[in-house]
Formats: structure tokens, sequence, C-alpha cells
């Protein structure tokens, strides 16, 4: 699937927290004054929300909505999706299963790698070669192939000026609803209105995979996608908005490798609530 060039979609945005919002890290360097679960920072002590955060988010979701009944129905026949899911006990492409998988994972042969890509990924036009990978491990990847769909870090705002929040809490008995011995904690959170940076690019995306990753980013628009940690306590609620998309293709990439201006086209404008 990348030994040709064929597309790119980059795809541009500002991620706004709707409600206060935590992405943790893990504090390697005790602090007497510090949070004991501080927000994921940047080398500059920036808050910065992990590429792998959003997409994981994301992928989530997907595959939560291709599971229901309405987006069952936006996979084409000639794309490979099993309702119920992929996972790491049930994956949709197993080579202890699968001996031509293996076979070919285990040979060396140049012409091999082609085929493999093809056995799993399909072959475009081709609807009785439609690939073993379903459409999320397509785009988020597999044990097998890359992602084709991948996410940057998204930077804090330049207008953030160590705006973070402490919010403290107390660790409760589920059964008598009363304190657990005292014991009690402190997140730290950056407040409602702050805002990120976002950058996406799909490698070599077809129809169906383009029109399921505008889904994916209206979904984001409509809050629909929360990140971080203490979600069912109200944070982690973000919005998407400003969304851009350039698309670089066999017929422009000369120019655009000429550093010749390739326009980048709306696909969402401003805030819309949910």
């Amino acid at each position: 699937m990348f030994h040709k060039f064929i597309n790119r979609y980059v795809i541009t945005g500002e991620l706004e927290a709707v409600t206060a919002l935590h992405v943790g890290a893990a504090e390697d360097v005790f602090k007497p004054n510090g949070c004991k679960n501080p927000f994921f920072r940047n080398a500059d002590g920036k808050p910065l929300i992990p590429g792998s955060s959003l997409k994981g988010a994301m992928r989530s979701f997907l595959e939560q909505y291709l599971s229901s009944d309405s987006g069952s129905t936006i996979i084409p026949a000639n794309i490979h999706y099993r309702r119920s899911g992929c996972s790491a006990d049930h994956p949709c492409a197993d080579h202890k299963t699968d001996p031509d998988l293996e076979k070919l994972l285990r040979s060396n042969k140049a012409e091999d790698e082609k085929k493999l890509s093809e056995y799993l990924f399909g072959v475009a036009g081709d609807d009785k070669k439609r690939g073993k990978l379903c459409i999320v491990c397509r785009l988020f990847g597999s044990r097998y192939s890359a992602a084709k769909f991948s996410i940057r870090d998204a930077g804090v705002d330049d207008s953030f000026e160590d705006e973070f929040e402490i919010r403290s809490g107390v660790a409760v008995d589920r059964n008598f609803g009363t304190s657990v011995g005292g014991n009690k904690f402190e997140t730290e959170v950056v407040p409602k209105g702050t805002k990120f940076s976002f950058r996406a690019i799909l490698e070599n995306g077809d129809d169906t995979e383009w029109m399921i990753i505008r889904q994916l980013l209206m979904a984001m628009h409509l809050n629909m996608i929360p990140i971080g940690g203490m979600k069912s306590r109200g944070l982690g609620e973000i919005r998407l908005q400003k969304v851009r998309d350039q698309k670089i293709s066999q017929e422009n990439i000369a120019d655009y490798l000429s550093r010749k201006e390739i326009k980048f086209t709306v696909l969402i404008e401003e805030s819309r609530e949910a």
C-alpha cells in the first residue's frame, strides 16, 4: 500500500477545550510543591496533547460507530469489516490461523511485498480482492501494517500563559458514599477555552477512507470524542474547528515539491454548538 505514492491528505485545525481538560503524564522527578497528577508537557513546560491520545480516542469512537446499525451501512461491500469489531483476541487478520498470510510474512522475496500489501489492503477496482484488514486497521494500523492515518502532537496556543488549574478530590467508598481514609488527590488541568493545534495526515486514502475520516472530524467538531482522564467527572470534552485540508496527488506533487502553493480547502468552519 505504501510502495507507491497515490495521494496525501493534510488536515489542520484548532482543538478547543469545551470543559477543563486533563491529559496525564508520569512525574519522574519528585517536586515537594508539585501536583501528583500533572498535565502532559513538552520540553518547554507547555501543555501538550500527544497524538497517541487523540488517535486512540478516535479509533475507539470509530469502532463503536461502525458497530451501530447506521454506522455499519456506510462500509461498501468491497471493504472488509466485522461488525463485532476487531480485537487482540479476535483480529481481522491473523497469521496463526491464516497460512497464506504466514507464508507471505515469512517470504524474503521483493515481489511478495506487493502481494502482502494487496492481501492485506485489497486491490483497487477489484471487488473479489478486498483485503483481509478491516477498515479500522487499515486506517489506524495493525500488527501487520503501518497506519494510513497519523495524528501529530497537539501543542497549546501561543496565548497560553501557565494557566493551569488544580482540581482536588477525595476517594469515595462506592457502597457507603463516604470518604475513604482521607485519601485526597489533586489533578492538574487546563481550563475551558484552552486551544491546541491539530494536524493529521492520511496517506494513500481511497474514497471510503477519506469519507470516514471526514465523519470522524465532524464527530470531533460535535464534541462526541472526549479525551484524557476524569471524563466521568465532566472533564475531557473538546471541539475541533477551523478544519482545512490539502490534497497532494500524483498530478500536483511535482508542483508541491517545487514549493508551489497547493491551496487548503475548508472542511469545517467556525465553532458549532453540540
